[in-house]
């Protein structure tokens, strides 16, 4: 085997123990991630009517909330 054959056969060999150990680690909750933490706070007042505008473009769909006169 070359060397380069020898390097890449140990970079998978780590990568796979490093992905494997990371996996390990989310189902034994040893290093718990950010639980709802990371996500943005609803700042909009919910009461009222809403229509929702769905605008698609490739690969993307945008969801717009607009409020109803009342």
């Amino acid at each position: 085997m070359t060397l380069i054959h020898s390097a890449v056969l140990a970079t998978s060999l780590v990568a796979t123990a490093a992905i494997g150990l990371a996996s390990a680690a989310i189902y034994t909750g040893a290093n718990p991630t950010a639980v709802k933490a990371d996500r943005l706070p609803v700042v909009a007042d919910a009461s009222g009517n809403y229509y929702t505008i769905e605008t698609r473009t490739d690969g993307v769909s945008v969801l717009s909330r607009v409020r109803l006169s009342d």
